[in-house]
């Protein structure tokens, strides 16, 4: 095909092999087996000249247009290899999105800034149901419950710390609070807590919020006080938190992925400005990395 638009450009089969840096004879070869192929005599060659038949004028601008789309559909299929173009989509844990994210994001799109980022935040079961229904690349949430089509692969630790308002009495005593101690304490309930292996001190709360903001206003209003992970924790000057022990209890972060599914170029990129990230955050943060 394209030596049959470079020839009929040039009108000769040695201007068209220069150009094609190719022989003069591979040329000639290849019309001969396009005209075989479709059938008709696509050029009237003289000692001289090589004009188009009738045919092979009509077939010119067809020609023309379909190698400018195949041109095209490389030239879109190599820029997404080399993530000069593309997309990533990805759906995290609310935590992840305000605490991990930003500065993740911020390196990548120096390094490729024509490739479009979506990013949704939903709980440990939206992220995960996410990835289930191939709506994203990838998850980064914790476990909701096991999936034989997923994989996690395990990236981070945080641990669960109380947190109460600053006049709280166990904010002024200031020393780890054990689970012991939850009992008969006016305790807020989210999301992030019906999951705890020690829901057992903890009862059944008085207070349950289906948002942290909510949450969070509870807290400044000294209604009571609640657990939640590191990442999760508010940064309020009204607020404080103090470690859980006896015993510490821990909650893992993943990147959610389906089986035997290739992540795009983009995605992959994304994923490796995420890796080399994680030892700063995680000393920031106070996490401990994990390896899977």
């Amino acid at each position: 095909m394209r030596a049959f638009v470079v020839v009929a450009r040039h009108g000769s089969f040695n201007r068209a092999a220069d150009e094609l840096s190719r022989s003069q004879p591979a040329v000639t070869l290849s019309i001969k087996q396009l005209e075989s192929y479709v059938g008709l005599k696509l050029f009237e060659r003289t000692t001289r000249k090589v004009t188009p038949t009738t045919a092979g004028e009509k077939f010119i601008p067809v020609a023309e247009r379909l190698l400018r789309e195949f041109d095209m559909a490389i030239y879109d299929v190599t820029a997404t290899a080399d993530c000069r173009s593309g997309h990533v989509s990805m759906s995290v844990l609310p935590s992840v999105a305000t605490r991990i994210l930003p500065d993740v994001i911020s390196e990548f799109t120096e390094k490729f800034p024509d490739i479009s980022i979506h990013v949704s935040d939903y709980n440990a079961q939206g992220v995960q149901r996410s990835v289930e229904r191939n709506e994203v690349d990838f998850g980064i949430g914790s476990l909701w419950h096991p999936n034989s089509k997923l994989e996690f692969r395990p990236l981070m630790e945080d641990r669960f710390e109380l947190v109460c308002h600053k006049d709280h009495p166990l904010a002024a005593e200031g020393a780890p609070v054990t689970w012991e101690q939850l009992k008969g304490l006016s305790f807020l309930s989210t999301g992030l807590t019906q999951a705890l292996k020690m829901q057992r001190y903890i009862g059944n709360p008085k207070f349950e919020f289906t948002t942290t903001n909510t949450l969070f206003a509870m807290l400044k209003a000294n209604v009571g006080v609640t657990v939640l992970p590191t990442l999760a924790m508010p940064q309020e000057d009204d607020l404080r938190s103090l470690p859980m022990v006896d015993p510490v209890e821990t909650r893992e972060i993943c990147v959610i992925l389906r089986q035997d599914w290739t992540l795009s170029p983009a995605a992959n990129a994304m994923m490796e400005v995420l890796s080399g990230h994680l030892p700063m955050l995680a000393n920031q943060l106070d996490l401990t990395l994990q390896s899977g």
